[in-house]
C-alpha cells in the first residue's frame, strides 16, 4: 500500500527584502514578507524541484500528514507521493501559501510593522505578478534556481501562466489545469457579487475588524461569497444528480415552531441549502474575508497578454514544454479558454499538449476526481523513452519512406503514438499527434510526444494553417463521419498528407461477399459488422475519384497485400483488386 509522503512540517521564511521593503507594482510597499511553505519528497538537488501553485482558497499543505494528525490531509494527496503522478521518489515538491493569504504568508491579518496591529484596510493592493515574485524570492532563498516543473490548477494555473510568460527561463515544464489567461466575464461577475457580499456586511468595517472583541467580522458576507463560489465549482449536471430537489431528513420530524421560524427567514429544507450552509460554515472557520477580497481582486485584474500586447505575444516568450488540461462542465474556466492558450502557444511554435477530460463534475474535478488527470500529469512529467519494436518499424516502413528526413509531422488519429515514435527513430522527425481517445492520448503523451485532444470530424481548429510539412492520416479516414472534410483539414495544416486506409475492393473481400454473402473478418479487418469502427467502405477507385473532385493531387500510391494472390495481382498492376491496404501521398492541386 502506498503510504504517501508521511509527516510534513510547515515552514516559515522571512524573505530578505531590499532596504526600505518590497515595492509592489501598485506602488505600495511591504517592509516585511513572511512565506509559509511545505516541502516533501526526494532531497533537493539541481533539476528535481517541482513547485505547485495552489487554488484560490488553498494553502501550502499539498500532501502528507500535518503534525498532530493521524492521516493524510493534503489537498492534492492523490496526485503527490511516492510512485504517484508527481513522484516524490524522484521530485522535491514545494508548495507555498500565496501573498495576501491567511495561512501563514503575509496578508491582511499579519501585523503591520509600522503600527504593531493587523494591516486590515492598510494592506496594499498587489498583483498576480507580485504574488508570483514572492514565490520566486522564496525559491531563490532555499536554493532553487530552475524548476523541473511548475504546476497549477484554476487560480494556481493562472499564476503558472504569469510565471512562464514573464520568467521563461525558470522552468523546464509547465502544467496548466482548468485555468485561463484571464477570467471570462461570467467568472468576473461571480467574483464581483462575492466581494459585494463581504463589503456590504456591516461587520466588515472597511477591513478593520480584527480585535473587535467578538471575533465575528463579516462572517455572513464571507459565507455568502463562499456559497456563490461553491455553486460554480460543480457542474449543473453534477448538482442535479447529487441533490435533485431532495429534502433534508429532519424536514419530516421538524417541530412546527422550527418550520415557522424557517418560513420567517425564507429558509427551506432542500438538501442543496443544507449543503451550501455546511460549506460556508467550514470556510468561515478557516479563511479571512480580507484575504478573500485581495486574492479575488488580483485574479480578476490578471491578463497574461496585457503586458505584451496580446496573448500570442506573451506566449512567444514561453520556453517551457507545456501541458494544458480543461474539464467538462467547468463553469468558471471554459474549455475554449484552455484552447486559446494552446492555440497561442502553437502559433508561437512552442511544445504544448492539450487534453479535455470528460469527467462531468465541473471545475472542482481537478481536486476530487483525478484518475485520468494523474495519468496525464504523470506521463507528462515522466521520462519514459519509447520502445520501437522491429515489427513496428516494418509495419510503418512504407509510410516512413514517404516522409522527408527531419520533417515536421502530425499524425491525425495517432493512437498510442507508435507511428510517431517510428518516424522519430527512422526519419528524425519532430512529430505531434491528434487523438480523441484519452487512454491512447495518455500513452502517446507519456512517450514524450505533443498531443492535441481534437475530434477530427469537427476540424482541427487548434492547429494553424501550414504548420506541418506532412500530415499522416493512418487508418482514420474510414472511421470519421466526414472524410472529405478531414482531407481538406490535413492539407490545410500541412503541405502534403499521407493517407492509409483498408481497400474494400480487395479480391478477398469480393470473394467473401460473392460466395459467403457476408462481410469478411480478417487480420486486416478484424471486426464484425456491428462493432466495426469503419463507417465508410473505401476503395482505391473511390479515393481517386474523390481526390479528383476535390482538387487534390495524388503524388504517389503504394499498395500492400499480405497474401500471395494479392501480391501477384499487384505485380500485374491491379492495385484496386489486389491491395488490402492503400498508402497515398497527396497535396493540393496547383
Amino acid at each position: 500500500m502506498n503510504e504517501g509522503v508521511g509527516i510534513v512540517e510547515p515552514k516559515k521564511l522571512k524573505l530578505k527584502l531590499p532596504e526600505g521593503g518590497y515595492r509592489l507594482e501598485s506602488g505600495g510597499i511591504l517592509r516585511e514578507i513572511e512565506v509559509q511553505y511545505e516541502e516533501c519528497g526526494a532531497p533537493l538537488r539541481s533539476g528535481n524541484a517541482v513547485f505547485i501553485c495552489h487554488a484560490l482558497t488553498g494553502d501550502a499543505h499539498v500532501a502528507g500528514i500535518r503534525p498532530g494528525e493521524t492521516k493524510p490531509s493534503g489537498w492534492w494527496e492523490g496526485m503527490v507521493g511516492p510512485g504517484r503522478a508527481i513522484d516524490t521518489d524522484r521530485y522535491h515538491v514545494i508548495c507555498a501559501n500565496v501573498l495576501g493569504g491567511c495561512s501563514g504568508t503575509t496578508g491582511p491579518m499579519s501585523v503591520n510593522p509600522d503600527t504593531g496591529r493587523p494591516y486590515g484596510s492598510q494592506f496594499p493592493q498587489y498583483t498576480f505578478s507580485d504574488a508570483v515574485d514572492v514565490y520566486r524570492m522564496l525559491l531563490k532563498e532555499i536554493g532553487v534556481s530552475k524548476l523541473a516543473a511548475l504546476i497549477g490548477g484554476s487560480f494556481g494555473g493562472m499564476q503558472v501562466m504569469d510565471w512562464m510568460t514573464r520568467c521563461p527561463d525558470e522552468m523546464e515544464k509547465a502544467v496548466l489545469i482548468a485555468t485561463s489567461a484571464s477570467l471570462n466575464t461570467q467568472a468576473l461577475a461571480f467574483d464581483v457579487v462575492g466581494r459585494n457580499a463581504i463589503t456590504e456586511d456591516p461587520l466588515w468595517n472597511g477591513g478593520d475588524y480584527y480585535g473587535d472583541g467578538d471575533g465575528k467580522g463579516p462572517k455572513l458576507g464571507l459565507a455568502g461569497a463562499r456559497q456563490l463560489a461553491h455553486i460554480t465549482y460543480l457542474s449543473r449536471e453534477h448538482l442535479q444528480d447529487k441533490f435533485h430537489r431532495g429534502l433534508q431528513d429532519e424536514f419530516v420530524n421538524a417541530p412546527e415552531d422550527d418550520r415557522r421560524e424557517r418560513d420567517r427567514l425564507f429558509k427551506t429544507y432542500f438538501q442543496i441549502e443544507s449543503y451550501l450552509d455546511y460549506q460556508a460554515r467550514k470556510f468561515i472557520n478557516r479563511f479571512d474575508a480580507n484575504s478573500y477580497l485581495h486574492i479575488t481582486r488580483s485574479m480578476d485584474l490578471f491578463d497574461a497578454g496585457e503586458r505584451y500586447g496580446s496573448l500570442d505575444a506573451a506566449c512567444e516568450r514561453v520556453k517551457a514544454k507545456c501541458l494544458v488540461v480543461s474539464l467538462s462542465g467547468d463553469v468558471l474556466f471554459a474549455d475554449w479558454q484552455s484552447r486559446d492558450i494552446t492555440s497561442s502557444l502553437l502559433r508561437a511554435g512552442k511544445d504544448v499538449s492539450y487534453c479535455h477530460l470528460e469527467i462531468g463534475t465541473g471545475h472542482d474535478a481537478f481536486l476530487t476526481h483525478i484518475s485520468d488527470l494523474s495519468k496525464l500529469v504523470g506521463g507528462f512529467l515522466g521520462d519514459r523513452r519509447p520502445k520501437v519494436m522491429k515489427w513496428q518499424e516494418r509495419l510503418y516502413g512504407k509510410i516512413s519512406s514517404m516522409v522527408k528526413d527531419g520533417a515536421k509531422v502530425v499524425d491525425i488519429g495517432c493512437g498510442d503514438g507508435t507511428l510517431l515514435n517510428v518516424l522519430a527513430k527512422q526519419r528524425k522527425t519532430k512529430g505531434d499527434g491528434v487523438e480523441i481517445d484519452v487512454e491512447r492520448f495518455e500513452e502517446a503523451l507519456a512517450d514524450g510526444n505533443n498531443v492535441y485532444w481534437e475530434d477530427a470530424d469537427e476540424g482541427l481548429s487548434l492547429i494553424p494553417d501550414g504548420y506541418y510539412d506532412t500530415a499522416v492520416v493512418s487508418d482514420t479516414l474510414q472511421e470519421v463521419r466526414n472524410p472529405r472534410g478531414l482531407l481538406h483539414e490535413a492539407l490545410r495544416i500541412a503541405d502534403e498528407a499521407i493517407v492509409t486506409f483498408p481497400n474494400f475492393a480487395a479480391y478477398r473481400i469480393r470473394l467473401t461477399l460473392a460466395f459467403r454473402g457476408r462481410l469478411p473478418v480478417s487480420k486486416a479487418l478484424p471486426f464484425e459488422w456491428y462493432d466495426t469502427p469503419n463507417i465508410h467502405c473505401i476503395t482505391l477507385k473511390d479515393f481517386r475519384r474523390l481526390c479528383d473532385r476535390e482538387g487534390i493531387e495524388i503524388c504517389e500510391v503504394k499498395a500492400e497485400s499480405r497474401h500471395p494472390i494479392g501480391k501477384l495481382l499487384l505485380l500485374f498492376g491491379l492495385k484496386n483488386l489486389g491491395a488490402t491496404t492503400i498508402i497515398a501521398r497527396i497535396r493540393r492541386r496547383k
